[in-house]
């Protein structure tokens, strides 16, 4: 009986786990701050592929219709959201603004936030500004809107994952990436609130 039981609480660690790390709950009580996050360093699986390589054309808040080959040279931090998320996605860019508090003072000027929404049918432009003011973003943070081809082939190189539910909604992996002046991956963190250290040493090295 006690070995059935011990099965029957690891299947229920299992499940909670996997719900924390995919969906995006807008209850807060629903993901604990105590979960333990992975962290992963240059992705065995796309490291030194250029996001660059990607034709498709985006569309900023702003309405600029833009490559991602444009950022060319920059510094790019880049995370995947929706507008529309409850909980997982304003602390995304919650994680992402701690990230730029540290940011070494010679690579400022070279460091942009990339935000680039799953919801191709209602993240249009003038939705993504709207979000950009909610959540206080400044010049240096493009937020992307692009269609469903482009969104499936940039999550795939990011090795982000999704899948949209029946109310509209979004259930996603949480990552932030950095990029390198070419468009490759140099650093990855996965998860809520995870340690930015990787990222912010790997910027120093870029």
């Amino acid at each position: 009986m006690k070995r059935y039981f011990n099965i029957y609480k690891l299947t229920i660690l299992f499940a909670f786990i996997t719900a924390f790390t995919f969906a995006c709950n807008a209850d807060k009580k629903a993901a604990s701050e105590e979960t333990v996050n992975a962290v992963t360093v240059n992705n065995k699986e796309t490291a030194g592929e250029s996001l660059y390589q990607l034709e498709g054309e985006w569309h900023s808040q702003n309405g600029d219709t833009l490559q991602l080959a444009e950022l060319n040279g920059k510094i790019p931090v880049v995370s995947m959201i929706f507008t529309r998320c409850g909980f997982a996605c304003p602390r995304i860019v919650a994680d992402i603004k701690n990230i730029e508090k540290q940011i070494p003072a010679e690579k400022k000027d070279s460091v942009v936030f990339v935000l680039v929404s799953f919801d191709s049918e209602r993240d249009n432009p003038d939705k993504l500004k709207e979000f950009a003011t909610e959540m206080k973003l400044d010049d240096k943070w493009i937020l992307l809107h692009g269609g469903e081809q482009e969104v499936r082939e940039l999550s795939m190189l990011l090795n982000v994952k999704y899948k949209k539910q029946p109310d509209g909604s979004f259930a996603h992996s949480n990552g932030i990436t950095l990029l390198d002046a070419n468009g490759a991956i140099a650093a990855h963190v996965e998860g809520l609130g995870t340690d930015p250290e990787p990222i912010v040493s790997k910027m120093k090295e870029l």
